[in-house]
């Protein structure tokens, strides 16, 4: 258990962080490599109406799957603060609940998102041409699967261990490369082949975090920490509530602009949905210290140990801010 788990009440903070951090900032470049490749080729085999038709959805998929990503990134608080604290049974209840509140919520967003899915493309002033209602109709089904692997790796993310999600979205990346061009170049299923090669992929990190979670005995759970406790829920949805706010409220900034080239047709579209492909990489290092800091803060906030949270809000900022700077240089000399 002691190799999927780090304790981040001991040690120096700015290191603790920092070995939390780059795992994810280098899973998040495999998860860009492959989005990356999608592009290249649905661009290159399908053309550049398909390659428009990809950007043309793409604040609708960021709005939809970020809803699932901030409750459970939510979850994680509590999760990681009971981990501090050493309430072992407390934070199997806290696990089990996060489970059900996100299966709740992802089978609500699916059940929606399926509904909305054309009306959103029709407000969203789509092209005709471009319209792929087929692409999201595919990605909306993976909502289920997308919501199991935020979870599971929200899990061990709340545990210290970063290191399982990046093995985990290497995986996801390799096989989302070989399917994309088996089903677009291979079978000529163009925009629909890409959405099925990334739900395929998205399923077997979901499935890897799955098995490891299931080695870890702390958050081993029974029939009896599933059972109603008073509070529970409303406070985990409590923690989750701001941040699944926050995407949503970036998201409808996203689908604005959207909105605003669509209107100029498929070939801005495209030329917009191949450099945007960069964009993640700009936030590589705000997600991976974010991730970073709520773990250890909810450790140690457990753990009662404040002064340390100071420390490692301060190493975090610091390191966030070089780091930042950094793929801004690159970014801006090489992009």
């Amino acid at each position: 258990m002691s190799a999927q788990v780090r304790d981040m009440t001991k040690g120096s903070p700015a290191k603790l962080i920092l070995l939390f951090a780059v795992p994810l900032m280098l899973g998040n470049i495999f998860q860009q490599l492959y989005t990356m490749v999608d592009t290249i080729v649905v661009g290159q085999v399908a053309g550049v109406q398909a390659l428009a038709a990809l950007g043309a959805v793409e604040w609708i998929m960021w709005m939809t799957l970020g809803v699932s990503t901030g409750v459970t990134q939510g979850f994680s608080i509590l999760i990681s603060q009971h981990y501090g604290a050493k309430k072992w049974n407390d934070l199997k209840k806290t696990v089990a609940h996060s489970y059900l509140l996100t299966a709740v919520t992802a089978i609500l967003l699916l059940l929606i998102s399926q509904l909305a899915a054309r009306w959103l493309l029709v407000l969203l002033n789509t092209p005709d041409n471009i319209m792929s209602l087929i692409y999201l109709r595919i990605v909306f089904c993976g909502i289920p699967i997308v919501a199991a692997y935020n979870i599971f790796a929200s899990v061990l993310r709340a545990l210290g261990n970063s290191r399982t999600p990046l093995i985990a979205m290497i995986i996801a990346a390799f096989i989302n490369v070989v399917l994309d061009l088996v089903f677009v170049a291979g079978f000529n299923w163009s925009v629909a082949g890409a959405a099925l090669a990334t739900v395929i992929a998205q399923a077997f990190s979901a499935f890897y975090c799955f098995l490891i979670v299931r080695k870890i005995e702390i958050v081993h759970t029974d029939r009896d920490d599933f059972a109603k406790v008073p509070g529970l829920n409303r406070k985990l949805f409590g923690l989750g509530a701001p941040i699944l706010f926050q995407d949503v409220i970036i998201s409808v900034g996203g689908l604005a602009v959207q909105f605003v080239i669509n209107g100029y047709g498929f070939l801005f579209v495209a030329g917009f949905t191949a450099t945007n492909k960069l964009y993640g990489v700009l936030e590589m290092a705000a997600i991976s210290y974010g991730y970073a800091v709520v773990s250890y803060v909810g450790q140690n906030l457990g753990a009662g140990e404040i002064t340390r949270i100071k420390k490692g809000v301060h190493a975090s900022s610091f390191l966030a801010f070089l780091t930042s700077a950094f793929i801004s240089i690159v970014m801006f000399l090489f992009g």
